[in-house]
Order: C-alpha cells, then structure tokens, then sequence
C-alpha cells in the first residue's frame, strides 16, 4: 500500500495516533505529553523538571519496556534543556545519561505550545479512541475500523476521520464506499464551505446497508439529508453516528 502522499498534511502527533490505531498497546506512548500537559496546568510553565514527567507517565504502567529517551525520540515533539541550558534534540536526547534527572527540564515544541489547550484536549481524545480500540483485539477487521473510525469522527477530529477513512478504503477496498463517505463528510466540516462535499458523501452513504457492522446508517442518511437542507439555509450542525445498542435477552 503507498502511503507517502497519504502522510504528508499530518503533523507528528497525528501521525502517531493513526499508528496507534493499529497498535493499541503501544498507547502508554501518549501518557508523556499528557502527564507533561497535566504538570503545565499544576506548575504554570511550560519547562517541566524531567524526572517528574517520567516518573508520572511510568507510574500507571510499570511493564513500560521502552526507555524513556527512545519515547522522546519517537514521539518527537520535545526538547531537553540541561541546567546549563544546553539544548537536546532529536537523535541528541539519546546522549542524556540515566542520572540526575531531576537537573534537566523538558518542553513542548513550539508547533504545540501555540494552542496548548486544543493540544491537550486532543491527547485526551487520542487517548479515550485507544482506550475503546484496546477492546476489540490485536487483530484490525473490518468491523473493529467502522467502529474506530465512527468514534473518532464523534470526537471531531474530522482531519484524523478523513485520512482513516482514506487508509480504510483501501485496506477493506470491496466495501469502501462507507469509508470513502466518511471521508467527504470530514472534509465538508474542515473547511465548511463546499456543499458539493456533503452531496458527494450522500451519495456514497446511500449505497450502504441501513445497518452496516452496528452502524445506524439508516439514520446517518437522514441526518446528511437534514444537514444538507439546514446548510442551504446558512445554518450547520454537526452529525453524530449512531450504534445499535444490543438487546439484552431475559
């Protein structure tokens, strides 16, 4: 599968998150840039001392086999000052000795700091989406990505929506006009302004079954219908896709 163009609008972290998708377990990841966020909020600066971030971030998960300077490398979005405040970066942060941590700060690279709210509001969501996904298995079927990729449209992560969808179209391509439906819908919320993008996804969502893995469709259809006319009135709401909830048997 090429994937080279797929990848390219995508900053790290959401590069990172759509990996994770596959790979749930590794989700223990995403507890670093929360904790950090977590002690943003308590302390009031954006350099955090180091050995307090790792210590919260291992605390929950004691069975973390990574070293701490490999998850730095891999998420990618940190610096480590020294109390020199000599700089680590990238491939750098590997030369930083297991000792006297707590004389070292992290921050956030600036990309994320700009919004940090909208930033750790969305770890939170990443974190919730892997949280449901760690349910369904190791094993990526079909069902478990309509269910995932429902999930995060939910959330209105409507960038990450649209390039699952496009990955999921491929990976399940005899059923793909759901994905690829869910891929216009997100990107009419992105930019709000071509009503051609609902019309393209009403088109392809028509061709879905009304129940499609535990997918109310029969209801997404109406509502792309509702929010098709409501647009042309100059109003938008957002669409939420619904799941059949089992019955219970006595």
């Amino acid at each position: 599968m090429h994937m080279l163009g797929l990848w390219e609008d995508l900053d790290r972290l959401e590069n990172i998150f759509l990996e994770l998708l596959d790979d749930p377990y590794k989700k223990e990841i995403l507890l670093y840039p929360i904790c950090y966020c977590q002690l943003v909020r308590k302390y009031g600066e954006f350099e955090v001392n180091l050995l307090r971030l790792i210590n919260c971030a291992e605390k929950p998960y004691k069975y973390i086999q990574s070293k701490w300077q490999d998850i730095f490398l891999e998420l990618g979005i940190f610096y480590i000052k020294d109390k020199s405040n000599k700089i680590y970066t990238g491939k750098s942060i590997l030369l930083i000795p297991d000792k006297d941590l707590s004389e070292y700060k992290a921050c956030l690279i600036s990309e994320y700091r700009e919004d940090f709210y909208k930033f750790y509001t969305r770890l939170l969501k990443y974190w919730s989406i892997l949280n449901s996904r760690s349910g369904f298995g190791r094993i990526v079927t079909q069902e478990t990505s309509v269910r995932l990729l429902a999930n995060i449209f939910n959330e209105r992560l409507f960038k990450e929506s649209s390039h699952y969808s496009e990955i999921l179209s491929l990976r399940f391509s005899n059923e793909k006009e759901f994905f690829e439906g869910i891929k216009k819908l997100s990107e009419f919320y992105l930019d709000k302004k071509d009503i051609n993008k609902l019309k393209e996804a009403q088109n392809l969502i028509k061709k879905v079954q009304d129940i499609y893995y535990g997918i109310n469709v029969g209801k997404l259809k109406k509502d792309i219908e509702k929010l098709i006319k409501n647009f042309r009135k100059g109003e938008l709401n957002y669409i939420n896709i619904e799941f059949f909830r089992e019955r219970k048997r006595r």
